[in-house]
């Protein structure tokens, strides 16, 4: 029997990840933060980073940087550095702000998970956080095959 189009993973996938992005804004939003502001705060907790370097971690175009980095400007969670070694990069850090809005988008994606993943026992949230870390890699997405 063939199964209907709203049973295919990439239909289920896409509805739930619509319905995860909406929640994860949502919870983001007193902070002034969206979700695509997340990766760019977790790739800056390491250190300065080369914003053509960001560009391409994060799979955007470098004008799609630009606009986030502004936006991560204007709520002083990041500043932007001439790069001493080479002056026409520019290095983006976070700013102690920065620091504490990751902190706090963090916590907020693990409520957000908790909250998605509720009817899930244990074994299965470890099986698809494997399972969609392993597809992220496999696709050149950001990330992690961890538990």
């Amino acid at each position: 029997m063939q199964e209907s189009v709203t049973e295919t993973v990439v239909f289920l996938l896409g509805k739930l990840g619509q319905a995860a992005t909406t929640r994860f804004a949502d919870a983001l939003a007193p902070l002034g933060l969206r979700p695509r502001h997340c990766g760019v705060l977790e790739l800056l907790a390491g250190g300065p980073v080369a914003q053509l370097d960001l560009s391409r971690s994060l799979g955007v175009t470098p004008s799609v940087i630009v606009d986030m980095l502004d936006e991560l400007e204007a709520l002083g969670a990041i500043r932007r550095i001439r790069d001493t070694a080479d002056r026409r990069r520019q290095l983006i850090e976070l700013t102690p702000e920065g620091r504490e809005l990751g902190r706090q988008a963090a916590a907020l994606a693990r409520r957000a998970d908790a909250e998605l993943l509720g009817t899930l026992d244990a074994g299965q949230t470890a099986t698809l956080r494997e399972a969609l870390g392993h597809l992220a890699t496999a696709h050149g997405l950001p990330g992690s095959t961890r538990g």
